[in-house]
């Protein structure tokens, strides 16, 4: 065999191993260097603190207000993100956090002060949860036909009211304005329906007055004042004033004339806030971040839905029937909310 044939074979086989090795070790130091890399990514996502927004169903107001808010602490709060879930809504999400499967959660103010309380559809009290804020006003609408010739509730004697759901915050607060007035279950005929199940009956005449809790303008109301005409039953300042002490969960708020057609006067009435709570182990760093980045982004709820616009500063601690979190203190006292 030709020497130099053989010579060039022999460098041939030395080049393959020497590149053999080239391409393990290329092998070896990236494998290293994707090691690298994740564990870096595991140590930065350790330093994000993740929690959960309990709200209430997709159609309803409690999620896009709750995802806007969720939005909001996960762009402008370092360090943490926050995930608003689709759930029942206040009773569901109060059960949750007094179970430990929710983090921050959405709430009427009186059915959060019955689960603080351990009151009624509470079996125990819910007392691992502390606020945050008053939301948006869930106003108290007492409607009945004009041409009923009911002008105040001691006119709904006899008469067929629609209370509410059973055992809903609306139902609740019904009973409790009716009980203000002297008047209770047995002196008139209780229909334990949907407030837009209430606004149907009453436009078939089914029924006499449809008590409604919600945040105003109400759809259902707007499409009853549009095929009839409809009256609102004020209540008395005198009489909620004496009674309100007793029930930190009732606001009030006055329904403007003219929200309504037909309704050309202003008409106060009574109020139960949506409430943002959370449980009480959360930290008071984290509160405190979050309290602090809602009221300094107000623009983005007022943006996302309507009742976003309702959710002032000054109105934070309206109807709030539970602690605060030391959080959610801090935050009020730095911007002098509180003493």
């Amino acid at each position: 065999m030709n020497k130099n044939l053989i010579t060039s074979k022999i460098f041939k086989l030395k080049g393959e191993k020497i590149r053999m090795k080239f391409k393990k070790i290329e092998i070896v130091t990236l494998v290293l260097v994707l090691i690298l890399i994740l564990s870096c990514s595991n140590i930065f996502a350790a330093g994000v603190e993740r929690f959960s927004l309990a709200t209430g169903g997709v159609a309803g107001t409690y999620y896009p207000i709750g995802g806007a808010i969720a939005n909001i602490i996960t762009k402008f709060v370092p360090g943490v993100e926050l995930t608003a879930e689709s759930t029942g809504a206040s009773v569901a999400n109060l059960k949750m956090a007094g179970q430990g499967e929710v983090d921050f959660l959405m709430g009427a103010s009186n059915t959060t002060f019955a689960a603080f309380s351990g009151e009624d559809p509470f079996n125990e009290s819910v007392n691992n949860i502390r606020g945050i804020t008053a939301l948006y006003p869930e106003t108290f609408q007492f409607i009945v036909r004009k041409d009923s010739g009911i002008k105040s509730f001691s006119d709904l004697k006899g008469k067929r009211v629609v209370v509410g759901a059973p055992g809903s915050g609306t139902e609740r607060t019904a009973n409790l304005v009716l009980n203000m007035y002297g008047i209770t279950y047995d002196d008139l005929t209780p229909e334990f329906l949907s407030f837009a199940e209430g606004v149907t009956t009453l436009k078939d005449r089914t029924v006499d007055c449809a008590i409604v809790g919600a945040g105003v303008p109400t759809a259902a109301v707007i499409d009853a004042a549009a095929s009839m005409d409809i009256s609102l039953i004020p209540i008395d300042k005198e009489i909620y004033e004496k009674y309100s002490k007793d029930y930190p969960f009732l606001g009030s708020n006055i329904i403007t004339a003219g929200l309504y057609n037909g309704v050309n006067e202003d008409v106060f009435t009574v109020a139960s806030p949506a409430l943002l709570s959370v449980r009480e182990d959360i930290s008071e760093d984290v509160v405190y971040e979050v309290t602090k980045a809602i009221f300094e982004h107000l623009d983005i709820l007022a943006e996302t839905h309507a009742q976003g616009k309702n959710i002032k500063l000054e109105t934070a601690l309206n109807g709030m029937s539970i602690p605060l979190h030391p959080g959610a203190e801090k935050y009020y006292k730095e911007v002098g909310l509180l003493k």
